[in-house]
């Protein structure tokens, strides 16, 4: 959880739902290319990915482009298309999915599948790989990364794509205050 130098700031991300009780908000923030590259070349070294970045394109998908060490084969690159799935409600559905649409070759599927104890052991809690799919269980994620207070806020989270760029649709809604 950061720390933040403004109280009224800080206070609001201590209580969250206090701090925002009545609060019906919808918002769609544009992330840009350069903007999601920039949080990606900004990940924690020590991990087996040399390269990793997100290419927006038009028609509600995206390229993902990586390189990794890979056990026993070396080092493996690929370019990844996938499909955002359709939008996460909460508490009813609460994973964000991605459909891994093109880019894998012909041995891929079968190596994730062996090596995906591996990897679910290096990625955060929430996050789920498989050779066909990617599960972002959110409420997890956030609760992992010191966010939990902003779980019950969510209402739908939607992300879309179009050329260089995501989309991220949020509904954020806070009950108001009993009195």
């Amino acid at each position: 959880m950061p720390t933040f130098s403004n109280s009224a700031v800080a206070a609001a991300f201590a209580d969250p739902g206090g701090s925002f009780a009545g609060t019906d908000l919808r918002i769609t923030l544009p992330l840009t290319r350069a903007l999601l590259n920039e949080v990606l070349a900004a990940r924690p070294g020590g991990t087996p990915v040399s390269e990793l970045y997100l290419d927006p394109e038009a028609g509600n998908k995206f390229r993902v482009h990586l390189a990794a060490a890979a056990p026993i084969i070396g080092r493996v690159a690929r370019r990844i298309t996938l499909v955002p799935g359709p939008a996460v409600s909460f508490p009813e559905q609460p994973w964000l999915q991605f459909a891994i649409t093109d880019g894998l070759k012909f041995l891929d599927r079968p190596l994730i599948n062996l090596v995906q104890t591996l990897v679910e052991s290096r990625l955060p809690r929430g996050v789920d790989i498989n050779s066909s799919l990617i599960r972002i269980h959110v409420p997890a994620l956030l609760t992992h990364l010191g966010y939990q207070q902003f779980v019950p806020l969510l209402h739908r989270v939607h992300l879309t794509s179009e050329a260089n760029r995501l989309l991220l649709n949020l509904h954020l809604l806070a009950q108001p205050q009993q009195v």
